[in-house]
C-alpha cells in the first residue's frame, strides 16, 4: 500500500475502534478497495465525500479524514444495468457517474 492508503486505513480503523469494532472481526479489502478510495480521495480534493459501511458502521470519508454518520445503514440497491448490490455512485465528471463495484453507468440519485 501507498503513505495515503495506509493513513487512510489507519484512520477509518481508528475510526471503527471508537464505535467498539475491533479491528480483527473485519478485513477492510473485503469491504471496499482501500488503495482506490485512497485514489479516488486524493484526486478528488475537497469536492469528493464517499459513503460506505464497515461491519453495519456507516462512514463518511473525505480528504480530511473519516467520520462515523448517524445515518442508518440501508439495504444497497441492485445496479439496474448488471444486478449486483450498489454501495456507492462515484461521479468522476459531473456527467457521469458510475456504481461502485461493478462500474457500470447509472443515474447520479441511484441511491437516494
Amino acid at each position: 500500500m501507498t503513505p495515503p492508503t495506509d493513513d487512510l486505513v489507519v484512520d477509518i480503523v481508528r475510526t471503527l475502534e471508537k464505535q467498539g469494532i475491533p479491528r480483527d472481526s473485519y478485513q477492510l479489502a473485503s469491504e471496499f478497495d482501500p488503495e482506490a478510495l485512497a485514489r479516488l480521495i486524493e484526486s478528488g480534493g475537497s469536492a469528493v465525500e464517499v459513503r460506505l459501511e464497515v461491519h453495519g458502521v456507516s462512514l463518511v470519508v473525505t480528504n480530511l479524514g473519516a467520520r462515523v454518520t448517524d445515518e442508518v445503514p440501508s439495504a444497497h440497491p441492485e445496479c439496474p444495468q448488471c444486478g449486483l448490490p450498489v454501495t456507492a455512485v462515484v461521479q468522476l465528471v459531473p456527467t457521469h457517474h458510475n456504481a461502485y463495484p461493478c462500474g457500470c453507468r447509472v443515474r447520479e440519485d441511484l441511491l437516494e
